[in-house]
Protein backbone atom coordinates (compact mmCIF):
# COMPACT_ATOMS: atom_id res chain seq x y z
CA UNK A 1 0.00 0.00 0.00
CA UNK A 2 2.25 2.72 -1.32
CA UNK A 3 -0.31 5.53 -1.20
CA UNK A 4 -0.25 7.26 2.14
CA UNK A 5 -3.48 7.80 3.99
CA UNK A 6 -4.21 10.16 6.82
CA UNK A 7 -4.09 8.32 10.14
CA UNK A 8 -7.47 9.77 11.11
CA UNK A 9 -8.94 8.36 7.91
CA UNK A 10 -7.30 4.97 8.59
CA UNK A 11 -9.15 4.72 11.92
CA UNK A 12 -12.28 6.43 10.60
CA UNK A 13 -12.34 9.27 13.16
CA UNK A 14 -12.37 13.06 12.98
CA UNK A 15 -9.25 15.12 13.64
CA UNK A 16 -10.72 16.35 16.93
CA UNK A 17 -11.41 12.79 18.13
CA UNK A 18 -10.84 12.08 21.82
CA UNK A 19 -8.51 9.40 23.16
CA UNK A 20 -11.55 7.20 23.84
CA UNK A 21 -12.82 7.66 20.27
CA UNK A 22 -9.42 6.63 18.91
CA UNK A 23 -9.23 3.57 21.18
CA UNK A 24 -12.71 2.38 20.23
CA UNK A 25 -12.10 2.97 16.51
CA UNK A 26 -8.78 1.13 16.69
CA UNK A 27 -10.32 -1.95 18.29
CA UNK A 28 -13.09 -2.02 15.73
CA UNK A 29 -10.73 -1.62 12.75
CA UNK A 30 -8.18 -4.10 14.14
CA UNK A 31 -10.89 -6.70 14.63
CA UNK A 32 -12.18 -6.16 11.11
CA UNK A 33 -8.78 -6.42 9.40
CA UNK A 34 -7.00 -8.90 11.63
CA UNK A 35 -5.17 -11.41 9.37
CA UNK A 36 -6.60 -14.37 11.29
CA UNK A 37 -10.10 -13.27 10.28
CA UNK A 38 -9.21 -12.67 6.62
CA UNK A 39 -7.58 -15.89 5.48
CA UNK A 40 -9.05 -15.47 1.98
CA UNK A 41 -7.53 -11.97 1.65
CA UNK A 42 -4.42 -12.36 3.78
CA UNK A 43 -2.04 -10.00 1.93
CA UNK A 44 -4.35 -6.98 1.96
CA UNK A 45 -5.53 -7.71 5.51
CA UNK A 46 -1.93 -7.86 6.78
CA UNK A 47 -1.11 -4.55 5.12
CA UNK A 48 -4.25 -2.88 6.42
CA UNK A 49 -3.72 -4.26 9.91
CA UNK A 50 -0.17 -2.88 10.03
CA UNK A 51 -1.46 0.48 8.82
CA UNK A 52 -4.09 0.49 11.55
CA UNK A 53 -1.47 -0.32 14.18
CA UNK A 54 0.75 2.50 12.90
CA UNK A 55 -2.11 5.00 13.00
CA UNK A 56 -3.03 3.99 16.55
CA UNK A 57 0.60 4.09 17.71
CA UNK A 58 0.91 7.70 16.51
CA UNK A 59 -2.48 9.08 17.52
CA UNK A 60 -2.50 7.43 20.97
CA UNK A 61 0.77 9.16 21.87
CA UNK A 62 0.04 12.84 22.76
CA UNK A 63 3.49 14.04 21.68
CA UNK A 64 3.51 12.17 18.38
CA UNK A 65 -0.08 13.17 17.66
CA UNK A 66 0.68 16.87 18.20
CA UNK A 67 3.66 16.71 15.88
CA UNK A 68 1.68 14.73 13.29
CA UNK A 69 -1.13 17.32 13.39
CA UNK A 70 1.36 20.14 12.78
CA UNK A 71 3.04 18.34 9.86
CA UNK A 72 0.24 16.19 8.48
CA UNK A 73 0.22 17.77 5.02
CA UNK A 74 3.99 17.45 4.61
CA UNK A 75 3.96 13.83 5.75
CA UNK A 76 1.12 12.91 3.40
CA UNK A 77 2.78 14.81 0.56
CA UNK A 78 6.18 13.37 1.41
CA UNK A 79 7.93 16.74 1.42
CA UNK A 80 8.15 20.11 3.16
CA UNK A 81 5.59 21.67 0.88
CA UNK A 82 7.89 24.60 0.10
CA UNK A 83 9.40 24.88 -3.37
CA UNK A 84 13.17 24.48 -3.41
CA UNK A 85 13.56 23.62 0.28
CA UNK A 86 13.99 19.88 -0.26
CA UNK A 87 16.51 20.55 -3.01
CA UNK A 88 18.71 22.69 -0.77
CA UNK A 89 18.23 20.55 2.32
CA UNK A 90 19.44 17.61 0.31
CA UNK A 91 16.91 15.18 1.79
CA UNK A 92 13.18 14.90 2.30
CA UNK A 93 12.67 13.54 5.81
CA UNK A 94 8.88 13.61 5.93
CA UNK A 95 8.48 10.64 3.62
CA UNK A 96 10.35 8.49 6.15
CA UNK A 97 7.68 9.00 8.82
CA UNK A 98 5.78 6.05 7.41
CA UNK A 99 6.12 2.31 7.50
CA UNK A 100 5.49 2.30 3.76
CA UNK A 101 9.11 3.35 3.18
CA UNK A 102 10.52 0.00 4.41
CA UNK A 103 9.58 -3.64 4.28
CA UNK A 104 10.59 -5.99 7.03
CA UNK A 105 13.15 -5.61 9.80
CA UNK A 106 16.26 -6.65 7.90
CA UNK A 107 19.53 -5.19 6.67
CA UNK A 108 18.65 -6.07 3.10
CA UNK A 109 17.81 -3.38 0.56
CA UNK A 110 14.45 -1.84 1.44
CA UNK A 111 14.57 -3.30 4.94
CA UNK A 112 14.13 -1.25 8.14
CA UNK A 113 17.81 -1.13 9.10
CA UNK A 114 19.07 -0.53 5.56
CA UNK A 115 16.63 2.34 4.92
CA UNK A 116 17.18 4.28 8.13
CA UNK A 117 20.92 3.69 8.29
CA UNK A 118 21.10 5.31 4.85
CA UNK A 119 18.83 8.22 5.85
CA UNK A 120 20.92 9.28 8.83
CA UNK A 121 24.13 8.68 6.90
CA UNK A 122 22.94 11.16 4.25
CA UNK A 123 22.24 13.76 6.95
CA UNK A 124 25.75 13.29 8.29
CA UNK A 125 27.28 13.54 4.80
CA UNK A 126 25.41 16.81 4.10
CA UNK A 127 26.90 18.28 7.27
CA UNK A 128 30.36 17.14 6.20
CA UNK A 129 29.96 18.67 2.73
CA UNK A 130 28.84 22.11 3.87
CA UNK A 131 30.58 22.62 7.24
CA UNK A 132 34.29 23.24 7.12
CA UNK A 133 36.23 21.09 9.56
CA UNK A 134 33.20 18.93 10.35
CA UNK A 135 34.03 15.44 11.60
CA UNK A 136 31.41 12.73 11.42
CA UNK A 137 31.04 11.18 14.90
CA UNK A 138 27.61 9.54 14.63
CA UNK A 139 27.58 5.93 15.89
CA UNK A 140 26.42 3.18 13.53
CA UNK A 141 22.82 2.01 13.70
CA UNK A 142 23.79 -1.65 13.55
CA UNK A 143 21.70 -4.53 12.31
CA UNK A 144 18.92 -6.78 13.47
CA UNK A 145 21.20 -8.86 15.73
CA UNK A 146 23.13 -5.92 17.24
CA UNK A 147 22.60 -5.73 21.00
CA UNK A 148 20.83 -2.54 22.04
CA UNK A 149 23.64 -1.37 24.32
CA UNK A 150 26.37 -2.11 21.79
CA UNK A 151 25.55 0.69 19.34
CA UNK A 152 21.83 1.31 18.77
CA UNK A 153 21.35 3.06 22.11
CA UNK A 154 24.21 5.46 21.37
CA UNK A 155 23.01 5.90 17.79
CA UNK A 156 19.56 7.12 18.82
CA UNK A 157 20.94 9.23 21.67
CA UNK A 158 23.15 11.04 19.14
CA UNK A 159 20.37 11.76 16.63
CA UNK A 160 17.76 12.67 19.24
CA UNK A 161 20.12 15.46 20.30
CA UNK A 162 21.24 16.41 16.81
CA UNK A 163 22.03 20.05 16.03
CA UNK A 164 22.92 21.00 12.48
CA UNK A 165 25.90 23.27 11.79
CA UNK A 166 24.80 24.14 8.26
CA UNK A 167 24.20 27.79 7.31
CA UNK A 168 20.60 27.45 5.98
CA UNK A 169 21.20 30.38 3.66
CA UNK A 170 18.37 29.19 1.39
CA UNK A 171 15.90 30.33 4.07
CA UNK A 172 16.69 33.98 3.31
CA UNK A 173 13.60 35.91 2.17
CA UNK A 174 15.37 38.97 0.79
CA UNK A 175 18.59 39.70 -1.03
CA UNK A 176 20.74 42.21 0.88
CA UNK A 177 22.17 43.42 -2.42
CA UNK A 178 18.74 44.80 -3.32
CA UNK A 179 18.83 47.22 -0.38
CA UNK A 180 18.85 50.91 -1.24
CA UNK A 181 20.99 51.91 1.73
CA UNK A 182 23.12 50.50 4.53
CA UNK A 183 20.36 50.70 7.14
CA UNK A 184 17.96 48.75 4.94
CA UNK A 185 20.67 46.18 4.24
CA UNK A 186 21.27 45.62 7.96
CA UNK A 187 17.52 45.20 8.50
CA UNK A 188 17.37 42.61 5.68
CA UNK A 189 20.36 40.72 7.06
CA UNK A 190 18.80 40.68 10.53
CA UNK A 191 15.51 39.42 9.13
CA UNK A 192 17.26 36.74 7.05
CA UNK A 193 19.22 35.58 10.10
CA UNK A 194 15.95 34.99 11.95
CA UNK A 195 14.65 33.04 8.96
CA UNK A 196 17.79 30.91 8.97
CA UNK A 197 17.41 30.21 12.69
CA UNK A 198 13.79 29.18 12.15
CA UNK A 199 14.77 26.90 9.26
CA UNK A 200 17.58 25.35 11.28
CA UNK A 201 15.30 24.80 14.26
CA UNK A 202 12.69 23.13 12.07
CA UNK A 203 15.27 20.86 10.45
CA UNK A 204 16.76 19.88 13.80
CA UNK A 205 13.28 19.12 15.05
CA UNK A 206 12.57 16.93 12.01
CA UNK A 207 15.78 14.94 12.49
CA UNK A 208 15.19 14.46 16.21
CA UNK A 209 11.57 13.50 15.71
CA UNK A 210 12.52 11.00 13.03
CA UNK A 211 15.12 9.45 15.36
CA UNK A 212 12.48 9.08 18.08
CA UNK A 213 9.97 7.73 15.57
CA UNK A 214 12.42 5.10 14.32
CA UNK A 215 13.56 4.16 17.84
CA UNK A 216 10.00 3.55 18.97
CA UNK A 217 9.55 1.05 16.13
CA UNK A 218 12.92 -0.67 16.49
CA UNK A 219 12.36 -4.29 17.69
CA UNK A 220 15.74 -4.28 19.42
CA UNK A 221 14.51 -1.61 21.83
CA UNK A 222 11.46 -3.68 22.75
CA UNK A 223 13.69 -6.71 23.32
CA UNK A 224 16.02 -4.65 25.52
CA UNK A 225 13.11 -3.26 27.54
CA UNK A 226 11.84 -6.81 28.07
CA UNK A 227 15.26 -7.94 29.33
CA UNK A 228 15.46 -4.94 31.66
CA UNK A 229 11.97 -5.63 33.02
CA UNK A 230 12.78 -9.32 33.60
CA UNK A 231 16.03 -8.42 35.37
CA UNK A 232 14.19 -5.88 37.55
CA UNK A 233 11.55 -8.47 38.44
CA UNK A 234 14.27 -11.00 39.31
CA UNK A 235 15.97 -8.46 41.60
CA UNK A 236 12.62 -7.62 43.18
CA UNK A 237 11.93 -11.31 43.79
CA UNK A 238 15.36 -11.75 45.40
CA UNK A 239 14.66 -8.74 47.62
CA UNK A 240 11.27 -10.18 48.62
CA UNK A 241 12.89 -13.52 49.50
CA UNK A 242 15.60 -11.74 51.49
CA UNK A 243 13.02 -9.72 53.44
CA UNK A 244 10.97 -12.87 54.12
CA UNK A 245 14.10 -14.64 55.42
CA UNK A 246 14.94 -11.68 57.66
CA UNK A 247 11.41 -11.70 59.08
CA UNK A 248 11.63 -15.47 59.71
CA UNK A 249 14.95 -15.10 61.54
CA UNK A 250 13.56 -12.25 63.59
CA UNK A 251 10.56 -14.37 64.61
CA UNK A 252 12.85 -17.25 65.60
CA UNK A 253 15.10 -14.97 67.64
CA UNK A 254 12.07 -13.44 69.33
CA UNK A 255 10.78 -16.89 70.26
CA UNK A 256 14.16 -17.78 71.80
CA UNK A 257 14.22 -14.55 73.78
CA UNK A 258 10.69 -15.20 75.04
CA UNK A 259 11.65 -18.76 76.09
CA UNK A 260 14.70 -17.47 77.96
CA UNK A 261 12.56 -14.90 79.74
CA UNK A 262 10.10 -17.64 80.78
CA UNK A 263 12.82 -19.99 82.05
CA UNK A 264 13.83 -17.83 85.02
CA UNK A 265 16.06 -19.28 87.72
CA UNK A 266 13.83 -21.05 90.28
CA UNK A 267 16.08 -20.06 93.12
CA UNK A 268 15.56 -16.41 92.25
CA UNK A 269 11.78 -16.96 92.28
CA UNK A 270 11.96 -18.55 95.72
CA UNK A 271 14.19 -15.77 97.00
CA UNK A 272 11.84 -12.99 95.85
CA UNK A 273 8.85 -14.93 97.16
CA UNK A 274 10.45 -15.07 100.60
CA UNK A 275 11.28 -11.37 100.49
CA UNK A 276 7.68 -10.51 99.59
CA UNK A 277 6.38 -12.77 102.37
CA UNK A 278 8.68 -11.18 104.94
CA UNK A 279 7.62 -7.70 103.84
CA UNK A 280 3.98 -8.72 104.14
CA UNK A 281 4.48 -10.14 107.66
CA UNK A 282 6.30 -6.98 108.79
CA UNK A 283 3.13 -5.01 108.29
CA UNK A 284 0.89 -7.26 110.47
CA UNK A 285 1.85 -6.14 113.98
CA UNK A 286 3.11 -8.35 116.79
CA UNK A 287 1.61 -11.58 115.41
CA UNK A 288 3.22 -10.93 112.08
CA UNK A 289 6.53 -10.11 113.73
CA UNK A 290 6.42 -13.29 115.83
CA UNK A 291 5.56 -15.41 112.77
CA UNK A 292 8.35 -13.74 110.81
CA UNK A 293 10.87 -14.58 113.56
CA UNK A 294 9.70 -18.21 113.65
CA UNK A 295 10.14 -18.52 109.85
CA UNK A 296 13.61 -16.98 110.07
CA UNK A 297 14.50 -19.38 112.90
CA UNK A 298 13.29 -22.35 110.86
CA UNK A 299 15.30 -21.14 107.86
CA UNK A 300 18.43 -20.73 110.00
CA UNK A 301 17.90 -24.20 111.40
CA UNK A 302 17.56 -25.60 107.85
CA UNK A 303 20.74 -23.84 106.82
CA UNK A 304 22.58 -25.12 109.92
CA UNK A 305 21.40 -28.67 109.28
CA UNK A 306 22.48 -28.39 105.65
CA UNK A 307 25.90 -27.08 106.70
CA UNK A 308 26.28 -29.91 109.22
CA UNK A 309 25.36 -32.48 106.61
CA UNK A 310 27.93 -31.06 104.20
CA UNK A 311 30.59 -31.09 106.96
CA UNK A 312 29.81 -34.73 107.81
CA UNK A 313 30.05 -35.68 104.15
CA UNK A 314 33.45 -34.04 103.89
CA UNK A 315 34.65 -35.85 107.03
CA UNK A 316 33.57 -39.23 105.73
CA UNK A 317 35.29 -38.55 102.43
CA UNK A 318 38.52 -37.68 104.21
CA UNK A 319 38.39 -40.93 106.23
CA UNK A 320 37.82 -42.90 103.07
CA UNK A 321 40.74 -41.26 101.37
CA UNK A 322 43.00 -41.97 104.38
CA UNK A 323 42.10 -45.69 104.42
CA UNK A 324 43.23 -46.15 100.79
CA UNK A 325 46.99 -46.66 100.05
CA UNK A 326 48.82 -43.87 98.27
CA UNK A 327 49.18 -44.21 94.49
CA UNK A 328 53.01 -44.27 94.71
CA UNK A 329 52.82 -47.06 97.29
CA UNK A 330 50.55 -49.07 94.94
CA UNK A 331 53.09 -48.73 92.11
CA UNK A 332 55.93 -49.81 94.41
CA UNK A 333 53.97 -52.89 95.55
CA UNK A 334 53.32 -53.93 91.96
CA UNK A 335 57.01 -53.64 91.07
CA UNK A 336 58.06 -55.84 94.03
CA UNK A 337 55.55 -58.50 93.08
CA UNK A 338 56.85 -58.55 89.56
CA UNK A 339 60.42 -59.07 90.77
CA UNK A 340 59.45 -62.12 92.83
CA UNK A 341 57.64 -63.60 89.95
Amino acid sequence: MSRRRCFYAVLGVERDATDTDIKVAYRKAALQWHPDKNADNLEEATERFQEIQEAHSTLSDPTERAWYDNHREQILRGGTGAAGDDEYLGIDLFKFFSRSCYKGYTEEEGGFYAVYSAVFQVIDELEEEEVEGYEATAPAMGGRDTHWLEGPSQFFAYWENFSSQRAFWWCDEYNPNDASNRQEKRAIEKHNQKCREIGKKEFNDQVRRLATWVKKRDPRRAAHQKRVAEAAEARAEQQRQKEAEIKRLRRENLSKDEAEEIQVDESAVEYFAEVEMMQALSGKGKKGKKLREEILAMKRAEEAALAAAEAEAQRLQQELDASLPDASEQVEFVIICCCFC
